[in-house]
């Protein structure tokens, strides 16, 4: 498979922007359009515990949709035995959790009529198109809201107050598809800081949690809502369209040379952020960085309009990246976790 490069800024995400503060990690990600073959923990553990609260705030089988988004998420993917024995770990309290958000008093009066709802809108300063995808649109206390689902380590009042800056405010409300939604509903779930103990089983472990849980709620839920006025959208719009400008010119200013990985810059303090960059060896070893494309594979686009940006391809003499899937990891992944649901 050729590495397909952009050559041209032509759509942004929310991903994209907030990928700007570590140019060379936007290199390699959305200009040669790379994604590691290992499992990155922290990505499919918000995913499987989001997609199994959207399914319950729809009154859906929300244990069903959790295996689904697990099986997704694994496939084709590079898993350890060590890493297999954390997600059934991992995979059990996500359950918990949402076991115990479905009694909390705010859940109750929350439904989404749609999840994962498709966004796109023509920024107004530039020819580029914001593509994203909304959590869920439906109502909170009876008014019509958006809806986000995050996980953290730890959350504080600068985390809370820093919400009022998210550039998905901006966009998902403004577009036909969520016109009229008067807040965003931010449901974030914690990550318990507590781990297993010397000679304490798995099973007393997540029965241990499962009591915190209903003892001590506030460590685990947070139901945070950001009001939709004019004066939040227009600085979010700002930050939107400002963003997008600077990496249009920084396209624009590179022309042929965007493929040149030293003209985008690395930065050193963000190497280790979400447990560690995973772009780290090809930073490591830039100057022969084909030689580590067998760690990577083609990035799964999200929107049709990103074909379109990525639609040159490198010369005959470009590197290739070769798929190649583990066959036996994802099946007995797949098994080991149905057996810790049953």
């Amino acid at each position: 498979m050729s590495i397909v490069p952009s050559t041209r800024l032509k759509v942004v995400s929310v991903h994209k922007l907030k990928t700007m503060t570590c140019y060379r990690k936007y290199y390699w990600r959305y200009v040669l359009n790379l994604e590691s073959k290992a499992m990155n923990l922290n990505f499919w553990y918000g995913g499987v515990l989001g997609a199994g609260f959207e399914a319950m705030l729809q009154s859906q089988d929300w244990k069903a949709a959790m295996q689904d988004e697990h099986e997704k998420r694994c496939a084709g993917l590079s898993i350890n035995s060590d890493l297999v024995a954390e997600m059934q770990l991992q995979y059990r309290l996500i359950a918990a959790i949402l076991a115990g958000a479905a009694t909390q008093s705010a859940v109750k009066q929350m439904s989404l009529s749609e999840s994962q709802v498709p966004i796109r809108m023509q920024l107004q300063d530039s020819d580029v198109l914001y593509c994203g995808t909304a959590d869920g649109i439906g109502d909170w206390k009876g008014l019509r809201s958006l809806f986000e689902v995050k996980t953290a380590s730890r959350v504080n009042a600068a985390y809370l107050s820093a919400l009022s800056f998210d550039p998905q405010i901006y966009s998902y409300s403004m577009t036909p598809a969520t016109r009229g939604c008067f807040q965003c509903a931010y449901c974030i779930f914690t990550k318990t800081q507590k781990r297993v103990k010397r000679r304490q089983t798995i099973d007393e472990f997540v029965a241990e949690i499962t009591d915190d849980i209903v003892a001590r709620p506030d460590m685990y839920y947070q139901w945070h809502k950001v009001s939709l006025g004019k004066a939040t959208l227009e600085a979010n719009r700002q930050d939107v369209e400002a963003t997008a400008a600077i990496m249009q010119l920084q396209f624009a200013y590179l022309g042929d040379r965007v493929l040149d990985y030293s003209k985008w810059p690395k930065q050193p303090d963000k190497c280790f952020d979400y447990a560690g960059c995973e772009f780290l060896p090809l930073c490591k070893n830039a100057a022969t960085w084909q030689h580590y494309l067998r760690m990577y594979r083609q990035r799964t686009m999200l929107y049709e309009e990103e074909q379109e940006e990525l639609a040159a391809r490198l010369p005959s003499t470009a590197p290739i990246v070769k798929k190649k899937v583990n066959k036996t990891t994802k099946s007995s992944v797949k098994k080991k976790v149905k057996t810790t649901k049953s």
